[in-house]
């Protein structure tokens, strides 16, 4: 901050440095974190068990975490290269020669795939919790589905791209602070009900571990936070110390919370068929008829919260992917050159999304899935470390001067050299084979065959 005094008839110019809050960037990486992935860990998990499924949340928690500090020392190493401090997450892909042409194209994508895919699991179910809304109210007869994300889409779309950025930074805040008081509640709620059944959410016979791996798409979807670390690394003035405390800290909050939702949510179905016939998450919160008047509100509240949690991460998608396609075709976020262009990139925001939504009404969970399996982990747990690893021992970029060593401006923000990056791209690569070759039917039919080979040879 600058200001100006007079002394002695003389002006004197005094500047005041006001440096990040180690606090106010734990607090935004945490609010970042609670998205609306939270509402498909419970019907993502309940055939997994309790234990297993906070087993994959940790695992999921610490690779989240690694990518982070990662994505935090390209950004400072960026810094230091070019100058600059507004360095976008799309930059370090696209513009850093840390990546061969190919793969920077392959990061772009997946950038675009993971938010549009996001955004079409919000239409979906955002759309969904108004035809609720609707009946909860007392109005009458039903509304058509295709009109329930239409409404929902042109309401918070029109509402991003008419209001003041200080309006809907207001209203996102006042939102905000509804998410945690409905969160609260459904803690609280969920935890003194009588249907909450401990024993039977920690009972051995309802642990399945060799279901595992289809946990970690959502759980690492749950815990996306990335695309705010480079901000994150501005405000903090490229303190690594602050950086770090404010990743960690923000990150260790909503496992946190992840946790207590998910022994709170499972625990008060665990007796009860839901979790063999509810496929979708919102319809295996909001059960009305598992007990008594206290799940009657924690069916409620668990309504209100997961309006609430969609409609604000669905405002930050909506600014992700403009600044997105700002970036893609170097156009200004404001201004009269803004201003011409606002009306195409909004439609370009919000179309796609709501008209794959409209093809298939109960594509939440599918769309979250297919994000935190291909979107998540090819963006977050695949490209960093390769773009470390070359960044601090030479080669893999797109010229001859990428494969020699740099002068770096940030050293090492995890430990450990070599081991972290490997075991990170190699677990998430794993991932992505394991889950392409289930999604496409590659490991069912390849069973088929062997099962069909064994019987001809008997």
């Amino acid at each position: 901050t600058t200001t100006t005094t007079t002394t002695n008839d003389a002006f004197v110019t005094s500047v005041l440095h006001r440096p990040g809050s180690t606090m106010g960037a734990t607090a935004l990486v945490a609010g970042t974190t609670i998205g609306a992935g939270i509402l498909a860990l419970p019907a993502a998990t309940a055939s997994i068990g309790f234990v297993p499924s906070s087993l994959a949340l940790l695992v999921a928690w610490a690779y989240m975490a690694i990518s982070g500090l990662l994505i935090a020392e390209l950004t400072l190493n960026r810094m230091g290269e070019t100058g600059r401090q507004n360095i976008g997450l799309l930059e370090l892909y696209q513009r850093s020669n840390l990546l061969n042409p190919s793969l920077g194209i392959l990061g772009s994508a997946a950038y675009f795939f993971l938010h549009y895919a996001v955004m079409v699991a919000y239409v979906s179910q955002g759309g969904a919790n108004l035809g609720i809304a609707w009946t909860d109210v007392g109005l009458p007869g039903e509304v058509n589905p295709i009109l329930e994300q239409v409404a929902f889409v042109t309401i918070v779309g029109s509402f991003v791209y008419a209001a003041k950025p200080k309006l809907v930074e207001t209203t996102n805040n006042i939102l905000v602070v509804a998410v945690v008081a409905t969160f609260c509640g459904i803690i609280g709620f969920g935890a003194t009900s009588p249907t909450l059944d401990l024993e039977a959410l920690v009972a051995p016979s309802n642990q399945h571990p060799d279901l595992l791996l289809d946990a970690f798409p959502i759980c690492f979807l749950s815990l996306v936070y990335q695309n705010i670390v480079p901000t994150v690394v501005t405000q903090l003035e490229g303190d690594r110390s602050k950086i770090t405390k404010s990743i960690v800290g923000g990150t260790l909050i909503p496992l946190v919370m992840f946790l207590g939702w998910n022994a709170v949510l499972l625990g008060n179905i665990m007796n009860s068929d839901v979790t063999t016939v509810v496929t979708d998450p919102i319809a295996l919160l909001q059960q009305s008829g598992i007990g008594n008047k206290n799940s009657a509100i924690l069916s409620d509240l668990v309504s209100i919260f997961s309006e609430l949690a969609i409609t604000t991460s669905m405002i930050g998608f909506i600014y992700g992917l403009l600044d997105a396609w700002t970036d893609v075709f170097r156009l200004p976020l404001e201004g009269p050159d803004f201003d011409k262009v606002k009306l195409p990139l909004f439609l370009a925001v919000l179309l796609p999304p709501l008209l794959f939504s409209l093809n298939n009404p109960s594509i939440f969970l599918q769309a979250l899935d297919y994000g935190g399996a291909f979107g998540v982990s090819t963006l977050f747990l695949v490209l960093p470390p390769i773009m470390v690893w070359n960044e601090r021992y030479g080669g893999g970029g797109d010229d001859d001067a990428t494969t020699k060593k740099k002068s770096l401006t940030s050293p090492p923000m995890v430990p450990l050299g070599k081991i972290p990056l490997g075991s990170l791209w190699k677990a998430a690569g794993t991932l992505i084979i394991e889950q392409g070759g289930d999604k496409l039917g590659v490991w069912d039919f390849l069973q088929t065959q062997a099962a069909t080979l064994l019987n001809n040879h008997r």
